[in-house]
C-alpha cells in the first residue's frame, strides 16, 4: 500500500543541454548516481518518460504526486530531520547557488552556469574534485555527495527542481515542480517548495523524479 521513490533524480548517461519541443526524448531514463540529470523535458514529457521508459516489472511509475512528495518531507521529519531544514532553510543540505561546498567523487560531472547573459551553461566536466564558494550556479550529476541527501535520498533539496503530477492553481501554469534548484538560495526555496509553470516549460534546470507503487 506505499510507494517507493528514487534515491536519484531520474538520470542520463547522454547529456541533455538543449530544447526542441518538436521532439520527444529519446534518451533512456535510469536511476543512479554519477550520470546526467534527465532534464530540458516538458512536464508531460517527464511523464511519458517515468511510465513507459523505466522498469517496473507488476509495478506502475510515475512521476511523484504532490501528496507524496509530502509525505516523504513528513517521513523525513519523522526520522530526525528538523522541520526548519525541509520548510525554511534547506541550504545546509542542497546544492543552491548560496550553499559552498567540496565535492571528492571519482565520477563527479559539472556544468556552470555564466555570469552573465544569455546565462548559458558551458559543456559539462567530469572531475574527481569540485569547489564552489556560496555565489557560483553550477548543475551537478546526480548523487553527487553525501552531503545531499537525506535517508539516502539524493537531491530532495537543490539541484534540479522536479517536475510532479500536482496541478497549480493558476491555469495558465498548471504544472507544478517542487525542490528548488542551482539557481537558487536554500532559503528561498526549501525542499518542500512548490513552484508552477506551463506546459511547454523546459530547461536545463527542471528534472524528475520516479516513484514506484
Amino acid at each position: 500500500g506505499g510507494f517507493y521513490i528514487g534515491k536519484y533524480e531520474t538520470g542520463t548517461e547522454k547529456a541533455r543541454t538543449s530544447v526542441d519541443l518538436s521532439i520527444a526524448p529519446t534518451e533512456t531514463p535510469v536511476i543512479k548516481p554519477n550520470v546526467y540529470p534527465y532534464n530540458c523535458v516538458t512536464c508531460s514529457q517527464a511523464q511519458t518518460l517515468a511510465t513507459t521508459k523505466m522498469e517496473s516489472g507488476d509495478r506502475t511509475t510515475s512521476l511523484m504526486f504532490g501528496v507524496q512528495w509530502d509525505l516523504v518531507m513528513k517521513y523525513l521529519e519523522t526520522k530526525g530531520t528538523a522541520q526548519a531544514d525541509l520548510k525554511t532553510k534547506s541550504t545546509s543540505w542542497g546544492n543552491y547557488y548560496n550553499n559552498a561546498w567540496n565535492i571528492t567523487n571519482a565520477n563527479l560531472k559539472y556544468a556552470v552556469r555564466a555570469s552573465s547573459y544569455p546565462y548559458d551553461f558551458g559543456s559539462w566536466t567530469t572531475a574527481t574534485e569540485k569547489s564552489k564558494t556560496s555565489s557560483e550556479k553550477i548543475l551537478l550529476s546526480t548523487g553527487a555527495d553525501e552531503s545531499f541527501s537525506k535517508m539516502e535520498i539524493y537531491d530532495l533539496a537543490g539541484n534540479e527542481w522536479e517536475w510532479t503530477l500536482e496541478y497549480a492553481s493558476d491555469t495558465f501554469i498548471p504544472c507544478a515542480y517542487r525542490g528548488g534548484n542551482y539557481d537558487n538560495s536554500g532559503s528561498g526555496t526549501p525542499a518542500s517548495e512548490h513552484g508552477s509553470g506551463g506546459t511547454t516549460l523546459a530547461s536545463i534546470g527542471f528534472g524528475f523524479r520516479c516513484v514506484l507503487y
